[in-house]
């Protein structure tokens, strides 16, 4: 059902243009059917001796109890990397779900900062080189959990390039987004103090250099991080159930998590943090190291938090943030508000409400009395049974939309693909997909967590966040994109590419076609991409169009069977 829903969602906005949308220019049209071919003569078969049969494949000894097929690895690969590639898939066929995270959570961060690039023939890195460091470490380094969570946690904890004193500070983003990378499996508190005394963070939200009030001078502390650690990082707008639900008062009203009092006071905790040195405000600010306290701007009045606590008179700025950041962790709401987002980001928009409060209690107590561990509530929410698509739980509402960098990483992981000199151009990521790594046009993310576009979702309650991307343009410029990423990138077929072309090898899959027929290249396209469950329709579909292919070689019918897959609606839903 999510399927259906999603896909008319999709399909509308491709159509939003009329008639005046302009079709993809690059999009190659499809061949003339080919000439009937006259079937050659056979050898008649002697009726007394009957053909010999095929003799049937050796039966695949069975797996131990609890470890996963090689459909239920790719599905996990789907939900827990940037794509699953055979390699992975056949690693972790054979495994318990359990064992794969755990061999996943034992391996060693691979941060950003230290490897961005330079610009090529500069000794500088840029924005463009940063990007390049990301995808790089997305489709190559083995800490693929870690990588996929601190993603998920970047559209949540959002920082971007998009501020006019970020914009030529690529190795800070970078920075900042390892603070990310190193919390993926760390404590949310922990994170969240980082968060918070990051120059990055500082100058995106302005809490660095931030006063405290003097009328005399007009001067009040600024709010902007108050506000967005309460509604965006931590609790949200609304008191919530452990569920995800609303609470409600007597009258059926939702209830503020916080008024505007709150957030002045939050905003004067946040007072006299500056970038480190020895001057306050100075002019070349460190965006590097965790900013500084400087007691003399720090406000010492006592503030009154959330649930009522009030902070004392004349604490230092550090015990004034500790309390309240232990204050905001604490209230119930983070561990529904945070715990649905990720597996929004991971698995399904539209989470049961038993979901949301099994894996909020893991976020509540791993189990060991400690709260906000993110590795326990990362593995709760892929070893449950609504993630692992258990029959109970196939609900009408399960799945999500794909994000259109998680379709790129995806490709390129699951052909192989490479450039001659290993480098990237990622000059048009975000045109192309809509999103770049840390380039969210505002705090807001590129959409929000409940963002329902109009039609059936909408009017069934429904959430398909990914989908505030797709605008008519965006759908058209992603058919163009795949167009060239896929049947204009075949590495056994482009003689001269530049440098910089990420092509892709088609030849396994050539020889897979010719030697095994097209089912078994169905096949494998189904695991890939589907988990093993490529829609019928769509499978006919791809099995027609091949069989008019046949003016072309293996590799271009191979690659182009896989961009059919790749701009069809069915690839749009990760079920």
């Amino acid at each position: 059902m999510i399927r259906g829903l999603l896909l008319t969602a999709v399909l509308l906005l491709t159509a939003c243009g009329g008639s005046d949308t302009a079709a993809p220019t690059s999009v190659t049209p499809p061949p003339a059917s080919p000439a009937p071919v006259e079937p050659a003569p056979t050898e008649p078969v002697d009726p007394v001796q009957p053909p010999p049969e095929t003799p049937p494949p050796a039966p695949q000894p069975p797996l131990p109890e609890g470890s996963m097929s090689a459909q239920q690895a790719a599905r996990l690969l789907q939900q827990a990397t940037f794509g699953p590639t055979m390699a992975d898939i056949n690693y972790a066929t054979g495994l318990t779900v359990r064992q794969w995270l755990d061999k996943q959570l034992a391996l060693p961060a691979t941060l950003h900062m230290p490897n961005v690039p330079d610009v090529i023939e500069k000794s500088h890195p840029s924005h463009y080189t940063r990007v390049e460091a990301w995808l790089q470490i997305a489709l190559t380094k083995p800490d693929q959990l870690r990588q996929r969570v601190a993603f998920a946690l970047s559209e949540i904890l959002v920082t971007s390039m998009h501020h006019p004193n970020l914009d030529t500070e690529p190795l800070e983003l970078a920075n900042y987004y390892d603070i990310l990378v190193r919390n993926a499996f760390g404590n949310y508190r922990d994170m969240l103090e980082e968060v918070a005394k990051s120059p990055v963070m500082g100058v995106y939200l302005s809490h660095m250099s931030n006063e405290k009030p003097d009328p005399a001078r007009n001067i009040r502390s600024d709010e902007n991080f108050a506000r967005e650690v309460l509604q965006l990082f931590t609790i949200g707008l609304v008191q919530l159930n452990e569920d995800g639900t609303e609470i409600l008062d007597k009258q059926g009203n939702t209830i503020p998590s916080y008024d505007q009092n709150t957030i002045e006071a939050f905003a004067r905790v946040f007072t006299g943090w500056s970038s480190p040195g020895e001057y306050w405000n100075r002019k070349k600010k460190d965006l590097l190291n965790p900013m500084q306290a400087f007691e003399e701007y720090h406000d010492t009045a006592p503030k009154k938090l959330l649930n009522n606590v009030v902070l004392p008179a004349n604490q230092t700025a550090q015990q004034d943030l500790t309390a309240a950041l232990d204050n905001i962790f604490q209230h119930q709401n983070v561990a529904p508000f945070i715990s649905k987002q990720l597996i929004q980001r991971l698995v399904t928009s539209n989470p049961s409400t038993e979901y949301v409060a099994r894996v909020s209690r893991v976020f509540n107590d791993n189990g060991q009395g400690v709260k906000g561990d993110l590795a326990a509530v990362v593995s709760a929410i892929l070893l449950d049974d609504e993630a692992r698509y258990s029959r109970p739980y196939q609900q009408a509402n399960f799945g999500k939309l794909r994000e259109p960098l998680l379709k790129t990483t995806h490709l390129w992981r699951a052909l192989g693909a490479d450039s001659s000199s290993g480098r990237i151009r990622t000059v048009t990521v975000e045109d192309t997909h809509g999103q770049a790594p840390q380039q969210a046009p505002s705090v807001f993310n590129f959409f929000r967590p409940d963002y329902s576009p109009s039609g059936d979702l909408q009017q069934r309650g429904l959430s398909a966040p990914e989908a505030q991307l797709l605008t008519d343009d965006l759908l058209l410029e992603t058919q163009n994109l795949f167009h060239s990423a896929i049947n204009l990138s075949i590495k056994e077929q482009v003689t001269e590419p530049d440098e910089r072309h990420m092509l892709l090898a088609f030849s396994d899959l050539a020889q897979l076609l010719t030697a095994e027929g097209t089912e078994a290249l169905l096949d494998r396209y189904s695991l890939l991409f589907f988990a093993g469950d490529m829609p019928m329709q769509l499978r006919d579909l791809l099995r027609e169009s091949e069989a008019q292919l046949q003016q072309l070689s293996a590799v271009q019918r191979a690659a182009a069977l896989l961009y059919l897959v790749f701009i069809s609606p069915d690839y749009a839903v990760q079920l």
